[in-house]
C-alpha cells in the first residue's frame, strides 16, 4: 500500500471515528476504512444504532427507529460533509446500507465515490 493511501484512509478513518463518537461515544475500535481503488473508499461501522434503538428494534418498532434515522441523518450530513469533502481533497457521492449479520451486530457500511 503506497504511502499516500495509507494516509488518506487514516484520515477518513479518524473522521469516521469523530462522527461515530459524536453520535454514539464509541472509539476507533468500530470503524474500519478500505480503500479499493483511487476512486473508491469504504467505511465499515459496527454497532451504529444506539442501545434504544436496538431494543425498539427488537421489540418491533421498526418505524420509530426510520422516522429517528430521518431526522439524524441530514444533521450529521450538515456537519461532516464539508470535512469529508476536505479530507478527500474532491467532491464525491455516497450510499449506505446497514447489515444485520445477526441481532446485536448491525453495521453500517458507506461507500464514498470520489469525482473525477
Amino acid at each position: 500500500m503506497s504511502e499516500t493511501v495509507f494516509e488518506c484512509q487514516e484520515k477518513v478513518r479518524r473522521l469516521a471515528v469523530k462522527i461515530v463518537k459524536h453520535y454514539r461515544g464509541k472509539g476507533p475500535e468500530n470503524v474500519k476504512v478500505r480503500m479499493e481503488d483511487d476512486s473508491l473508499i469504504i467505511i465499515e461501522i459496527r454497532g451504529i444504532l444506539s442501545s434504544l434503538s436496538e431494543i425498539l428494534l427488537k421489540e418491533g418498532a421498526v418505524h420509530l427507529v426510520t422516522e429517528y434515522w430521518k431526522v439524524l441523518k441530514p444533521y450529521l450530513e450538515r456537519e461532516f460533509m464539508a470535512e469529508i469533502e476536505e479530507t478527500l481533497g474532491s467532491p464525491f457521492t455516497y450510499t449506505w446500507k446497514i447489515e444485520d449479520r445477526n441481532p446485536g451486530d448491525r453495521a453500517i457500511i458507506i461507500q464514498l465515490n470520489k469525482s473525477v
